[in-house]
């Protein structure tokens, strides 16, 4: 007949605290909210230099076919409305890219220092070998 085979249950690596998920997506909503506040107040300053490129100043425009479908169109009414878009779209984009790498290495640093240590019991010591220098 067959071998009976002996289950060993796997252990469940420990995990992540689930607080701190909690606190990822806090730093996402933070970040996102934060970003458009320093766009509303950054395109002011930023237009008043006159260093911005024309193509982002201004109501956005729209081909004339866009007038024909009536969905789009509202859409693009609506859009159009707003002033200096295309500015404060490049703007919310670079302060949202250094706000989340801001937080990624904040983040980063507080997980290593509080999480669990970078080797675990199933992992080989270290090597001390030392390789000798190559010599022609």
């Amino acid at each position: 007949m067959g071998m009976a085979v002996k289950y060993t249950p796997i252990k469940e690596k420990k995990g992540m605290n689930p607080i701190w998920r909690g606190i990822g997506c806090f730093l996402i909503v933070f970040a996102l909210l934060a970003s458009y506040l320093g766009s509303i107040f950054a395109v002011p300053p930023l237009v008043a230099t006159g260093y911005v490129p024309l193509e982002l100043l201004g109501h956005i425009q729209f081909p004339e076919w866009v007038s024909k479908v009536p969905v789009i169109n509202a859409l693009a009414g609506l859009i159009s409305g707003f002033n200096n878009l295309g500015l404060g779209i490049v703007v919310f984009i670079v302060i949202l890219v250094l706000l989340s790498g801001v937080f990624s290495l904040i983040f980063v640093g507080i997980l290593q220092a509080s999480g669990p240590s970078r080797y675990s019991e199933m992992d080989a010591p270290p090597s001390t070998h030392k390789a000798k220098r190559y010599k022609r």
